[in-house]
């Protein structure tokens, strides 16, 4: 495998979970300050360097990776109830 190959997987993958722990809640009002902070400090650097890296693929596999961020939300939310 090529280097910007496994960057980009890592990239997508702190995407990935970085949009996972701004969106979960917890209830519990100091452990989601603190995940949320977690799921900023993740989100945000691999945001740009999809973006500047890898141009149109990293805003394709940006926007399909908080989908698919967003579809396991609402699937273990209904899966708890």
């Amino acid at each position: 495998m090529e280097t910007k190959t496994v960057l980009l997987l890592f990239f997508v993958l702190f995407n990935i979970s970085g949009a996972i722990l701004i969106l979960i809640r917890t209830g519990d009002y100091d452990a989601d300050l603190f995940t949320k902070i977690l799921g900023w400090l993740l989100y945000i650097p691999s945001l740009f360097s999809l973006f500047y890296y890898y141009n149109w693929m990293g805003l394709f596999l940006f926007v399909l990776a908080n989908f698919a961020a967003f579809i396991g939300k609402v699937y273990f939310e209904k899966k708890g109830d």
